[in-house]
């Protein structure tokens, strides 16, 4: 396993149910037939350790504008939501920042 995968898992201080959940991730995006570029992935593995964090550590992020969220396509937000649904005590808005590593991923076609 690369380093920086490695450092990222450790980071959440939950690095088994990190990589369950990453390799949930990664299952969503095959079945839609998405296919990430190594630095997506990379983003997304980040991304993906600070909610384990947040979870783990009751942390909330700040609430955003859903409007801006608004030309993300539902598929991209509907898996976030699966993976947002697996972690305690994140914040409901959490789902619409991690649609972003879904729906850039869709565009690389």
């Amino acid at each position: 396993m690369e380093l920086k995968t490695r450092e990222l898992y450790e980071k959440s201080e939950e690095p088994l149910l990190c990589k369950k959940i990453m390799n949930f991730a990664e299952q969503l995006l095959s079945q839609e037939n998405v296919v990430m570029t190594n630095a997506q992935r990379l983003s997304l593995l980040s991304h993906i350790s600070a909610m384990v964090y947040r979870s783990k550590h009751n942390e909330k992020i700040q609430p955003v504008d859903t409007f801006l969220f608004q030309e993300v396509s539902e598929g991209s937000i509907n898996m976030a939501n699966k993976i947002c649904e697996i972690l305690p005590d994140l914040h409901k808005d959490e789902k619409y920042l991690l649609s972003i590593h879904f729906e850039s991923a869709r565009l690389n076609d």
